[in-house]
């Protein structure tokens, strides 16, 4: 097949939606889609490409193979990972927008982000991948193992094409095609009941990369050799699969994503592409092949590797929900792309001296450079409170709270402590053991459920089990409030926690005597900021009390009764934790020069204690309504502490006390270590019933 400039354009029509849709999802809700048409792009052109192998050995078909798209995947996308992972550690803070980054950042040196990315992060949609600067590696992850099996199937295609053998090649083809259909078929079902792997995984979009390989293979056989390509047949015009495409890229929505929107795109693609054999003269097509549009046709692949990062660090610092930032993005990655294709993807992909050696040794040099490039960028991740430039990485001792206390008094520390970790039911158990206690210990034990925000506390405890001698338990399942006094549990958790509430409840109970015990920490309130940065409305107050939210906390407090009933017939003690101050925007954000400006930090890192007081009068009441029923609870109120004058901040004496919204930073822990030591040193055995 002939080179043809249509193709490119093509790209162009792929790449310019993706890039539209991520500067602004508004402007075109489907243009995600985009990147569907590269996969049919993809299958169709290397298909093409290797069909006109002068190999006839199967080692050295798929040597060459290799060879030819490590040339064109490897170099503009390694230079890519180093330079936006030194970007990163520079500007964006570890946190939980960003906990995965890093380590998408090093299997996409791989081809494997996708892996990452289906197992441990929200959807493609959601705040975790808008926030990863790598996100959009997941696509190259999708493509390379694709090809992982592929290359035998059209190495038998080619070579019994090229002996001959058509049922040989129908063979080959119905191999590709019944893989293709099971893929098909598995995304159909997984999206609805496995979304994120439904976009990420291989096994789902394995179909729409054979398709394109079909497209061709179909067309370029001599059975169907004519005048017109399989595409083309019955005088099908190009312009219905502009149509196609055209209206998934306005029309598509997320929940019928990748079935059966991204069929769709691939009917539509199959169109325009027309086949071995297309009508290259056919206006639509002519209109493809326009020098503009092959000019970023043929830089696509840089430009695609290069605006997404651009974006997200965009949306790390200075913001990206205006007009001059936008643009500002959108000439920078026009910048980088051309400046990746001309200096980094051509030079290595058509290199005169490199294609000389043998398949073998291109492969080992290509994988050499990935080998080489990993590691300094791992160096380089490793580093960050050395390089970065953010004071919440530099003075991460303030900021991130640890399974110790980061600002122990070593004068009151009587006891050695060991930290053991276990997993539970899908969560973990952290305990802490003092040992080699000098002077008297604390017999009691004391038993913690629940999620980031009873884990919050571990620096807490840990000096705690350090200076009273005191066994600490800690059971932590993310995103899982253990009674958070908002609704009944089964209406306010999401599903998979019954196990993990039945595993440490019984493991809890088993253990326990008189005198020890209970200690529940969660947010018990509506957050004054999601983790899109949109924040509340101002009338939070009135919501928390409106009468659906009453019945509601009425019912959770019910159940909190019942469910701590066992606890108070053991004879335990049970500490609840009031609610603390919340922030309408998160201090690890908003804390350095470079996102002084951006919309998600302005205002938001002070409030009025006034309404916080009014925010959470309710759970107060139902602490106390749970207290008068149960004299074994108690209630430990941080909120004097943390918010001591008319107005709550988020720093003190220049020094974080809060890490996001509504979390503590490590220093806040050590500021409100004394008030709950004090607390549990009154805390006495209660009555048993």
């Amino acid at each position: 097949m002939k080179y043809r400039p249509d193709i490119d354009g093509l790209r162009a029509m792929a790449v310019v939606p993706v890039m539209l849709y991520h500067v602004n999802a508004r402007w075109l809700p489907g243009g995600f889609v985009g990147v569907d048409v590269f996969f049919v792009i993809s299958g169709f052109v290397v298909s093409a490409s290797l069909a006109e192998s002068s190999q006839r050995s199967v080692g050295g078909f798929i040597a060459e193979f290799y060879a030819r798209r490590l040339a064109r995947i490897v170099p503009a996308l390694i230079v890519m990972l180093f330079g936006i992972a030194l970007a990163a550690t520079l500007f964006i803070p570890r946190a939980w927008l960003s906990r995965f980054s890093e380590q998408t950042a090093l299997y996409a040196f791989v081809g494997l982000s996708n892996w990452v990315m289906q197992h441990n992060a929200d959807a493609y949609f959601a705040p975790l991948a808008a926030l990863n600067p790598y996100t959009h590696t997941w696509s190259l992850g999708v493509e390379e193992q694709f090809y992982v099996v592929c290359p035998l199937l059209l190495f038998l295609w080619v070579r019994a094409r090229a002996r001959y053998r058509e049922k040989s090649a129908a063979l080959a083809q119905s191999a590709l095609a019944i893989v293709g259909i099971a893929s098909l078929v598995g995304c159909a079902w997984a999206t609805r009941a496995q979304p994120t792997a439904a976009f990420y995984s291989v096994l789902y979009r394995f179909w729409e990369l054979a398709a394109g390989a079909l497209l061709f293979e179909l067309s370029a056989s001599r059975a169907l050799d004519s005048a017109r390509s399989i595409g083309d047949v019955g005088a099908i015009d190009p312009w219905a699969g502009l149509v196609i495409v055209g209206a998934v890229m306005v029309f598509a929505t997320e929940p019928y994503f990748p079935f059966p929107w991204a069929a769709a795109v691939v009917i539509g693609t199959a169109l325009l592409l027309g086949g071995a054999h297309a009508a290259t003269a056919h206006s639509l097509r002519r209109s493809l092949a326009h020098p503009a549009a092959v000019w970023i046709g043929r830089r696509s692949y840089s430009l695609y590797l290069w605006h997404w990062p651009i974006f997200v660090l965009m949306r790390w610092t200075v913001g990206f929900d205006s007009a001059l930032p936008r643009v500002l993005a959108l000439i920078a990655t026009i910048a980088a792309g051309a400046a990746s294709y001309r200096w980094v993807e051509m030079p290595l992909r058509h290199n005169v001296t490199l294609e000389r050696h043998r398949p073998a040794a291109r492969i080992a040099f290509f994988l050499a450079l990935v080998a080489g490039t990993r590691t300094g960028a791992q160096l380089i991740l490793s580093h960050g409170p050395e390089l970065s430039l953010s004071t919440v990485t530099r003075n991460y001792v303030d900021w991130y709270p640890d399974t110790f206390m980061a600002h122990p008094n070593e004068a009151q520390r009587a006891c050695d402590v060991s930290i053991g970790e276990r997993a539970v039911a899908g969560g973990q158990l952290f305990s802490y053991h003092p040992a080699k206690c000098r002077g008297t210990k604390d017999p009691r034990t004391m038993i913690v459920i629940g999620d980031s925000h009873a884990r919050e506390y571990l620096p807490i405890l840990e000096e705690l089990s350090a200076e009273r001698g005191i066994e600490v338990n800690v059971y932590f399942l993310a995103g899982w409030p253990y009674l958070d006094l908002l609704a009944p549990m089964a209406e306010a958790e999401p599903g998979g926690c019954e196990n993990f509430v039945r595993t440490a409840t019984r493991e809890a109970l088993a253990a326990v005597r008189p005198g020890d015990i209970l200690f529940l920490a969660s947010l018990r309130q509506f957050r004054l900021e999601d983790d899109e940065g949109n924040v509340a409305p101002q009338n939070m107050d009135s919501l928390m009390q409106s009468p659906k939210s009453m019945e509601h906390m009425a019912l959770a407090t019910s159940q909190a009764v019942t469910m701590l009933r066992p606890f108070a017939s053991k004879g335990m003690t049970i500490l609840f934790a009031a609610p603390t101050p919340l922030f309408r925007r998160s201090p690890y954000r908003c804390s350095d020069w470079f996102n002084a400006s951006n919309p998600v930090c302005r205002g938001g890192l002070t409030e009025s204690r006034a309404y916080l007081e009014r925010l959470r009068n309710a759970v107060d009441a139902s602490m106390r309504d749970i207290a008068t029923q149960l004299p074994a609870v108690h209630v430990w109120d941080p909120f004097p502490v943390l918010c001591p004058t008319e107005t709550c901040t988020v720093t003190r004496h220049g020094r974080p006390i809060f890490f996001d919204d509504n979390h503590l930073s490590a220093y806040g822990d050590a500021v409100l270590y004394p008030s709950f030591a004090s607390t549990v040193a009154t805390l006495g055995a209660p009555r048993l019933h």
